[in-house]
């Protein structure tokens, strides 16, 4: 916790902002990845205040035991009802000048009601300050992703396994969350989107009732969370053995994800990469059908900064954690997207996840 807060010490000492504090507002979980990242515990509710020298941690009756616990190096604070009412009377009582606050990370409903409750301390806004930390993992993050990606990779291996004609979209997005959640995931990184046929065009499907067949295409998107962190990874397969259409496009899409991942490396830039894969996907002439970007960072959240797409003008680092996930979607016949998770290193990229994606799968 130390080396985090310290870092987010360094970096609003070194921003325009002339901030006292910095004030993390979880309230009904709507800033809990930032409060985990930086404290290291884990709440739905927790006001976290980083000033010069002293952390001071708020929360309720349900988490105070726990935090008692495990914060340590925190002073902490019973909040008994009103959580940001309680955060700025004590705020107030500091005789602090001025505390910062992302506007990315409390709504607006928060924001005014701190800000009234404020009496002659300025609220300042930053912009995704704890964000710019986050992108750069560190050793111990690392080790939380890898654990989360082979969770993941164990997960694609069991569907092989599982996946059978007459199940639904439904039944595959719960075995595979159940045999995660059993093989150490706290909890998926986000609700499995599993698509069969030409369901399998919409890149975020809901998984439903409808029954996978021979000659379908199978979309399956999912990752696990370990200890916060997640995994993110998507492979497609065919349902019997696959036509030619169907092994084309894969094949520009195998292409397009092989050329993203070779264009990844330390000062690279992020719409570059996302260039990469587009390319390959246009000149198969099927630009139309590619609508998303390359990839995203991922972290405590499945979606974080980096992103890889057009409009981007971040630059890679070392030890940024990133997808590659191209895809072709077509209208009535179907989608097919790949997608593994990645570290920027010193001198590329080293891959988390290993599931096979060199061919159609063929799992019947």
């Amino acid at each position: 916790m130390n080396k985090r807060i310290e870092r987010l010490r360094k970096l609003l000492a070194e921003s325009e902002e002339s901030a006292d504090g910095y004030l993390i507002l979880n309230i009904e979980a709507s800033d809990r990845p930032n409060q985990r990242y930086l404290t290291g515990f884990d709440s739905t509710l927790g006001c976290t205040l980083v000033l010069e020298d002293r952390v001071i941690f708020l929360t309720d009756s349900r988490y105070i035991e726990d935090a008692k616990e495990n914060l340590t190096e925190a002073e902490l604070e019973k909040i008994d009802s009103k959580p940001v009412e309680t955060a700025a009377t004590l705020i107030n009582d500091l005789e602090i000048d001025a505390v910062a606050i992302d506007q990315n990370d409390v709504s607006l409903k928060f924001y005014n009601k701190l800000r009234d409750c404020l009496n002659g301390v300025e609220l300042l806004e930053v912009d995704g300050l704890l964000g710019e930390i986050r992108r750069k993992k560190d050793g111990q993050e690392i080790e939380l992703h890898e654990k989360a990606a082979d969770i993941g990779d164990s997960a694609f291996s069991h569907l092989l396994d599982f996946v059978e004609p007459g199940l639904t979209e439904r039944d595959v997005a719960l075995e595979l969350e159940f045999f995660m959640r059993k093989n150490g995931a706290e909890s998926v990184s986000f609700p499995p989107i599993v698509a069969t046929g030409a369901k399998s065009a919409k890149p975020h499907a809901h998984p439903s009732d409808n029954v996978l067949e021979p000659g379908n295409l199978l979309l399956v998107d999912m990752g696990a969370r370990y200890n916060g962190y997640c995994s993110d990874l998507t492979r497609t397969v065919y349902l019997g053995e696959p036509p030619s259409k169907v092994k084309e496009i894969y094949r520009i899409v195998l292409e397009a994800q092989l050329s993203g991942l070779e264009a990844l490396g330390p000062g690279e830039s992020a719409r570059e990469v996302h260039g990469a894969t587009s390319e390959v996907i246009e000149e198969a002439g099927y630009g139309d059908s590619y609508g998303h970007g390359a990839g995203h960072g991922v972290g405590l959240d499945v979606h974080e900064g980096p992103k890889l797409d057009e409009t981007s003008e971040d630059t890679l680092e070392p030890g940024m954690v990133v997808t590659m996930e191209p895809g072709i979607y077509l209208s009535g016949w179907g989608g097919i997207r790949i997608e593994d998770m990645v570290r920027i290193t010193e001198d590329g990229y080293a891959r988390f996840s290993h599931a096979p994606k060199d061919r159609v799968i063929n799992p019947l």
